[in-house]
């Protein structure tokens, strides 16, 4: 993507104007259109050319080979993948199902169809999941942005695909394959025997997709993830850089659609998310592409869902698409970092950093003015999450 690695850090220097003052300018105009993000992309284009006559084993083998070996079933969707899933394990009725208290609401109906019951589980700050007494949990991960750190025994990445290549999985991976037709088409990817015999056994002709489009999907994959990936660690590195707030750790599983990037605590979320919309710039809150499951909030769901949520709302998600240029790319970083800037929190994950730029504008500026001022302790080690 990038000829020459840039030097986040200096990029932007000096301080910011205020939005709307002093001809202060938004990043983008309300208008920019962009190269789309890989949201738009994920679905196969309807006008691919299919290869004629293909059969699911063939598809299969050809995602297994691609996965490294992996054991894989196609699917018609992911709901139907679920319910095989659950009636394969043997999960009986009245049983509790560990899931996100965010959990998308398919993956809810899928346990409440099979008759057994959700048991919604508390996330910390760094959307953690808590530790559950059931006998099978499934971790959700929305849009593949960041790596399950604990131990999990079914993995949902429904919404988006999987990355090419070895990778330590757990027991069953979900995947969507984002067909164009009504069985837009899901993926299994398992790393227990046992279980991908039984839910093989139970599969029907009507639990299949269109095979020509799942060899078509398989086929496109490695190129759009390479120019995915880097893109993302080039979007990631600049907001780790230039505005110095947490980002997560890449998935190693999953595509991820975008890079999501931590709000400080000393910020109000509001005000923050609002300045950064102001810049016109390409970013989503991430309760708003999946908030908490409404029954999370009942006296029977997740216990401690308050903190759950104040924890979801502090995570924003900055799109990434494989054909973004620099310019692009640059645009996405720069609307948080100028956000950061004005609320005094920019290099909040360090401290040292932190205080030696504010001292350069204290120099260039003099006393009283009104560009960065840190609005956090200087002294002292910073405990980040990245």
């Amino acid at each position: 993507m990038l000829n020459v690695p840039v030097d986040w850090g200096t990029l932007w220097l000096g301080g910011f104007c205020p939005v709307g003052a002093l001809g202060g300018l938004p990043v983008r105009g309300s208008d920019y259109a962009a190269h789309p993000p890989l949201d738009d992309l994920l679905t196969l284009p309807p006008d691919t050319t299919l290869c004629a006559d293909v059969t699911l084993e063939y598809a299969e083998r050809a995602w297994a080979e691609r996965l490294a070996g992996a054991m894989v079933l196609l699917l018609r969707d992911a709901y139907r993948a679920r319910r095989l899933l659950h009636q394969a394990a043997g999960i009986q009725p009245d049983e509790w199902v560990g899931i996100p208290a965010n959990a998308s609401h398919d993956l809810a109906e899928s346990i409440k169809h099979h008759k057994a019951l959700p048991r919604f589980l508390d996330f910390d700050a760094s959307l953690r999941l808590a530790k559950s007494s059931t006998r099978y949990t499934w971790t959700q991960v929305v849009r593949g942005l960041w790596q399950p750190q604990n131990a999990t025994t079914w993995l949902d990445c429904a919404d988006t695909l999987p990355i090419p290549g070895a990778a330590e999985r757990p027991a069953v991976t979900l995947y969507g394959l984002h067909l164009p037709d009504d069985r837009s088409g899901a993926l299994l990817v398992f790393n227990d025997e046992a279980l991908y015999a039984e839910v093989r056994a139970l599969c029907q002709p009507a639990d299949r997709p269109n095979a020509a489009q799942a060899l078509a999907q398989c086929e496109r994959l490695p190129d759009l993830a390479e120019r995915q990936s880097g893109n993302l660690a080039e979007v990631r590195r600049g907001l780790h850089e230039a505005a110095g707030l947490v980002t997560h750790e890449p998935n190693r599983l999953a595509l991820a659609t975008a890079v999501a990037v931590q709000i400080p605590l000393e910020s109000d979320v509001a005000t923050f998310y609002a300045y950064v919309e102001q810049e016109n710039t390409p970013v989503r809150w991430l309760p708003k592409i999946q908030p908490l499951h409404y029954a999370a909030l009942r006296a029977d769901g997740a216990p401690n869902h308050r903190d759950t949520g104040a924890n979801l709302t502090r995570w924003l998600y900055v799109p990434v698409g494989p054909e973004y240029t620099f310019e692009e790319i640059k645009h996405g970083v720069l609307g948080i970092v100028k956000a950061a800037e004005y609320l005094g929190v920019r290099w909040r994950s360090n401290p040292v950093h932190a205080a030696e730029y504010a001292a350069m504008v204290d120099r260039a500026y003099g006393a009283g003015h009104d560009a960065y001022r840190p609005l956090f302790a200087l002294d002292g080690a910073f405990a980040a999450g990245d």
